[in-house]
């Protein structure tokens, strides 16, 4: 349910139009970092938002595939960022999950 604006998720890097989820990517940003999930806000094209509160979500995977993390794990992570964004579920109990997840990529 998330519209990718930056070509597809084949690339490093994902910028997310988050307009139809009825939040901004600052807000996003915020919430998903209390659930240990580091993002950036971002424009995005044709931003209706504000610098400051801009529509776009831009994230990174260099970090996570350099821990060895493979495409069911970015299912998974992928479910995390969705349960935060629309507010299934709170951050802290995502915080949790994120954690436990890491300890199976620790060296």
């Amino acid at each position: 349910g998330f519209t990718i604006v930056s070509g597809g998720t084949d690339k490093h890097l994902v910028l997310i139009d988050l307009r139809n989820k009825g939040m901004d990517g600052a807000k996003a940003a915020l919430l998903l970092e209390k659930a240990n999930i580091i993002t950036n806000k971002n424009t995005i094209p044709y931003d209706t938002g504000s610098p400051f509160k801009p529509s776009g979500l831009r994230l990174g995977t260099p970090a996570m595939t350099t821990r060895g993390f493979k495409e069911k794990d970015f299912e998974k992570v992928a479910e995390f960022i969705d349960d935060v964004i629309t507010l299934k579920n709170l951050p802290e109990l995502i915080k949790r999950a994120v954690l436990m997840m890491l300890k199976k990529f620790s060296s």
